[in-house]
């Protein structure tokens, strides 16, 4: 498949001229090398022959043993026991999952719990970096890189960079993340609308609050009733929701950036409180949806989908034609005359304007293996085999022939999103590449525009134990402070100082320091 590796090379040149930009600133088509439509059952052949060869604590081989039971505690994608995908998935790898799913908010707890009790599965996930911290400090992951020269796709799934950032302060490499484009969001606007109005695309602050105010207040749907915003977001409530805005004042909040050379939090800049300021006027004259404080992400989900947000940040997949989970299909439903279209990064704020955060390179969601595991080359076998050209398209779309075929170098989908879904299909991220090679020709370029949007956080991959210790409760100060002051409970005149006396005194600086003596180390 042609489109997605041009997709990475592109993107990972353009994160270098952002990454150096950031520091600067301071305020297979099938066939291509793998199985085509060869079924995973075929498959089983060539990677339990290929685990035979791996040396080490191996316990299976192509001799006909018995699978391997293997224990997964994962992020909750509703897999089935006994499903299509996780059947030919066991099949392909010798081996039997039992899979252990939690949601996402109450992964860290119940982790911590299972591993409390002594019962350690085999392959754990987690995706907050507190959680990473206390697993990585704990000394019970296994250091996969000392294993990888028998698995070949663990070791040729990453660059070499992407390694970099996952290895640990002793020099192993205990994770593997998934593999997607980023940032995944994008600054916005739906151009019907702008059309309807009479507006562009703003290119600054004035600029973008005549159109956020238009959209709210001048009935662009034109059904009479006051029901669209600029933008809306939804619990866990953050800042991420508002980038647009913090960006064009400099900074970010809960973001690290490099400010004369040095590790600085974005939190506590001075420009801060103007952004607080244009924030609070846009809620207090209704642009921004107000139940972003109560929304969950489902909710926030079907807003976005009904087309309700016409200028603000929202999710990529808004631009993917073919529907990448399930976005453009119900938004054209609603409005068959639709369209959405990208901007810039808002000028007007300070001299250096920034744009939107990037997600960790690291992905957001990191696999490791229990270093007492009794299987450790099945758990090697099974992540080997999700990571190939062939286990990876598999996992995601199924069997060409039946689940998918190829017109050119785009995949056409056979099958349903309901029927992927009964079939247990593109639910295993368990160190996945995410694919695009269904998508439309849209999302590419948003995914392009997107990076010249983008602002990397300078401390990606660092790790130190004051961020596992400190940062958690900075991050809650900070939200909960920010939108106090958004939607006018906290006055911003005075209670922005005492939000960053309180920042300060919580380990603010004591963080800072220790983060920009690792920056500076590494």
């Amino acid at each position: 498949m042609k489109k997605t590796p041009n997709l990475y090379k592109a993107a990972a040149g353009a994160l270098t001229v952002c990454m150096m930009a950031g520091a600067l600133a301071g305020c297979g088509k099938a066939g291509d090398g793998g199985s085509g439509g060869q079924a995973p059952s075929q498959a089983a052949k060539n990677e339990t022959a290929k685990a035979g060869e791996a040396g080490g604590n191996q316990e299976t081989g192509g001799g006909g043993e018995e699978p391997v039971h293997l224990k997964l505690f994962l992020t909750n994608k509703n897999i089935v026991d006994g499903s299509y995908a996780k059947q030919m998935i066991e099949e392909a790898t010798n081996t039997k999952l039992e899979i252990i799913q939690v949601p996402t908010k109450e992964l860290d707890n119940k982790l911590n719990i299972l591993l409390a009790s002594g019962d350690r599965p085999d392959i754990i996930q987690c995706e907050t970096e507190t959680m990473e911290s206390q697993l990585l400090s704990s000394g019970i992951l296994l250091p996969i890189n000392q294993y990888w020269d028998n698995y070949p796709n663990i070791k040729n799934g990453r660059d070499e960079a992407t390694w970099d950032l996952m290895r640990y302060t002793d020099g192993n490499i205990y994770s593997i993340g998934i593999k997607n484009p980023n940032p995944l969001s994008e600054i916005a606007y739906r151009k019907d609308w702008l059309d309807k109005l009479g507006l562009e695309v703003p290119a600054t602050l004035d600029e973008y609050y005549e159109v956020a105010r238009a959209v709210a207040l001048d009935d662009p749907d034109g059904n009479g009733v006051n029901d669209t915003f600029a933008f809306g977001g939804y619990q866990n409530v953050d800042t991420t929701w508002f980038d647009h805005i913090f960006g064009a004042y400099g900074a970010l909040p809960n973001y690290w950036m490099v400010k004369d050379g040095h590790i600085e939090n974005g939190s506590i800049q001075p420009s801060m409180k103007d952004a607080l300021i244009y924030l609070n006027k846009m809620y207090q004259d209704g642009l921004i949806d107000p139940e972003f404080v109560t929304d969950d992400a489902k909710r926030w989900q079907q807003k976005v989908k009904s087309g309700i947000y016409g200028a603000g940040v929202t999710k990529i997949h808004i631009f993917d034609h073919n529907n990448w989970s399930n976005y453009y299909e119900p938004f054209i439903q609603a409005y068959p005359e639709g369209e959405h279209v990208y901007g810039p990064v808002l000028k007007g704020g300070c001299d250096n304007p920034v744009g939107i955060r990037m997600a960790s390179e690291r992905g957001w969601l990191r696999t490791f293996i229990s270093k007492d595991s009794k299987n450790i080359d099945a758990c090697l076998r099974l992540i080997d085999y999700l990571m190939s050209e062939e286990g990876n398209r598999f996992a995601q779309y199924g069997v060409e022939g039946e689940h998918y075929k190829w017109e050119g170098d785009v995949l056409v989908r056979l099958i349903d999103d309901q029927q992927t879904n009964e079939l247990d299909l593109n639910k295993f991220f368990i160190g996945n590449t995410v694919l695009f090679d269904h998508s439309s020709p849209e999302l590419f370029d948003a995914f392009e525009h997107s990076h010249t949007i983008c602002t990397p956080n300078p401390v990606d991959g660092i790790f130190i134990d004051e961020l596992n210790e400190l940062y958690p409760k900075l991050k809650e100060i900070t939200n909960t402070r920010y939108i106090e002051m958004i939607v006018g409970e906290t006055p911003i005149e005075g209670g922005f100082e005492s939000f960053v006396e309180e920042w300060k005194s919580r380990g603010g600086d004591e963080l800072t320091k220790a983060l920009d003596e690792a920056y500076q180390a590494k």
